[in-house]
């Protein structure tokens, strides 16, 4: 959900290797999705101001999750991803 690059800038470098290594393969909450090879390829390690889901109906569930593991993980968020999450919040219906 959160790649790795993009954690490493939201605050990632500081973390212990142990750290690291729990955020990779988090299991837990929804930081790994099955997608396909393009969608990962065109995701890159880009976050929601860069990225949005093709399927907009998804929207909701990708920002509330993208916000949930930045929070979890206590990373930081630009304004440029505030903009893009909440824009991607409102397609929410409840």
């Amino acid at each position: 959900m959160v790649p790795l690059a993009e954690a490493w800038r939201s605050g990632a470098d500081t973390w212990t290797a142990d750290q690291r290594k729990a955020f990779g393969n988090d299991l837990k909450d929804p930081q790994l999705l099955i997608a396909s090879e393009s969608s990962n390829s065109s995701k890159s390690d880009s976050g929601p101001a860069d990225w949005k889901p093709t399927n907009h109906a998804f929207w909701c569930t990708y920002a509330k999750d993208y916000t949930h593991i930045k929070s979890i993980w206590k990373l930081t968020t630009t304004g440029q991803e505030k903009t893009a999450l909440s824009s991607m919040l409102d397609t929410c219906t409840t």
